[in-house]
């Protein structure tokens, strides 16, 4: 990254958006990919300019001929939701995957996602779980919690109860209300682990907590049986 740039993210970080954003534009015309991505999110988001949706997908869409994955993955986003610029599924899918390929963990979120329903590509349920377990284990919380309830479900992957508890509670520990949830609920029936009310209640207190509606049912549920007590 260049001198130059870094100059750039200087002036961003420090609040001075409108420099900021000359700056970058500067080496932006010059072929500076990160700069265009960075250009491409300014214009988006109407920092130190006028929001512009459609000149940001044309910086997005400079960047990512770069292999810029930034750039890649919001190009994508935009391409998803037709923002600036006609929707497209499969040119969002093809983003996605580019920058999958160049190690976005979020855009390895969004390609299972896709790949799960079949929205702008083939569904193929073993691919989903592929890339979520692959996201999953670059740290990507809500890919923890998905790949978890692929194996809890036996979809694209084998039923593996003790996997789905893993990565639940990868994910229940980094504060996930629906993976607390779910291994609540795992405590709960006794499935991949010993039945343990007290666990039940404890992750699913946490979910509840954390908005979770079919958590206090859980609770409600343990409280009426008489295995808890408040």
């Amino acid at each position: 990254m260049s001198r130059y740039y870094n100059m750039a993210a200087d002036l961003y970080q420090k609040g001075d958006k409108v420099s900021a954003f000359n700056a970058f534009l500067e080496l932006a015309i010059d072929g500076d990919a990160e700069a265009q991505a960075m250009v491409g999110y300014m214009l988006e988001n109407g920092e130190g300019c006028e929001a512009n949706l459609e000149e940001a997908v044309g910086w997005y869409q400079k960047a990512a001929e770069q292999g810029q994955h930034v750039a890649l993955f919001n190009l994508g986003q935009m391409y998803k939701t037709g923002k600036g610029c006609p929707k497209n599924e499969e040119a969002a899918f093809e983003c996605f995957v580019k920058a999958s390929r160049a190690g976005n963990v979020h855009a390895m979120f969004e390609v299972a996602q896709m790949v799960e329903v079949g929205a702008g590509c083939e569904k193929n349920l073993r691919r989903a779980a592929n890339w979520y377990e692959t996201a999953a284990q670059y740290g990507h919380v809500e890919a923890q919690n998905c790949i978890g309830a692929m194996y809890q479900e036996g979809q694209g992957v084998p039923q593996d109860y003790e996997k789905a508890r893993e990565w639940y509670e990868k994910a229940a520990e980094q504060g996930h209300p629906r993976a607390m949830y779910n291994l609540g609920m795992l405590y709960d029936k006794g499935w991949g682990v010993e039945q343990n009310s007290e666990k039940a209640l404890e992750w699913c207190r946490k979910a509840a907590h954390a908005g979770h509606e079919k958590a206090r049912g859980i609770i409600r549920r343990l409280q009426e049986e008489g295995k808890i007590v408040f």
